[in-house]
């Protein structure tokens, strides 16, 4: 057991390898781990998917247990229910959509879908620990009604600024035009997003048994 809890504190707090080295890292310079990943050089910091995973894991286990409702529109009918049990899946399907989008919006930098895949995957686990250990506390704490108009533009607001400073340290160009252009993509991405959930609360609610 004291091997054990040695490792666990290792793999926590080591200077280089710790998840807090990496979400330093990704507060700083979230641009250069993606391309430090996509480069080969993959041994300083946790990989995409498994941090995605690990915050987006997290950040359900929050939204769950804070009881802060984030699809709402219905009055917690059945439809608002499966999506709040299934947050996680909401959150999984952005990363995808957003790696197309910046694969179309920056064709000239000639990379594998894989490449923007990881951007995609990176930032999007820094955005769900944001809504993990900021957002949905603050929320919670507050009892801020989640439709509100200004609340959501500050929150989406700080997710397509900060995908656009990460973009313009992955992708080549004048970096405010890249990161014009990733900003772009996110507020493609999160409309998309917006219109399927909406989609799927109105078919299921105009098909459910009363």
């Amino acid at each position: 057991m004291r091997d054990i809890g040695h490792d666990l504190v290792h793999a926590i707090t080591h200077a280089d390898h710790s998840i807090f080295a990496l979400i330093k890292a990704m507060l700083i310079r979230p641009g250069q781990v993606a391309q430090d990943f996509t480069q080969g050089r993959r041994k300083r910091h946790f990989g995409p998917f498994a941090f995605l995973l690990v915050a987006v894991g997290l950040a359900s286990a929050v939204v769950l247990i804070s009881g802060v409702q984030w699809f709402s529109p219905y009055e917690h009918g059945p439809a608002d229910d499966v999506l709040q049990r299934h947050v996680n899946l909401v959150i999984l399907l952005q990363v995808p959509l957003l790696a197309g989008f910046c694969a179309l919006l920056f064709r000239s930098d000639h990379r594998s879908f894989a490449d923007h895949l990881v951007l995609s995957a990176y930032t999007s686990g820094f955005h769900a620990l944001f809504l993990a250990l900021i957002e949905t506390p603050l929320l919670a704490l507050t009892r801020a009604d989640t439709t509100n108009p200004w609340l959501a533009s500050g929150y989406f607001g700080v997710w397509f600024l900060y995908f656009g400073f990460a973009a313009s340290q992955f992708y080549r160009g004048h970096r405010l035009w890249t990161a014009a252009r990733a900003s772009f993509a996110a507020i493609l991405t999160q409309t998309i997003t917006i219109g399927i959930v909406m989609t799927v609360l109105y078919v299921v609610t105009r098909f459910s048994p009363a």
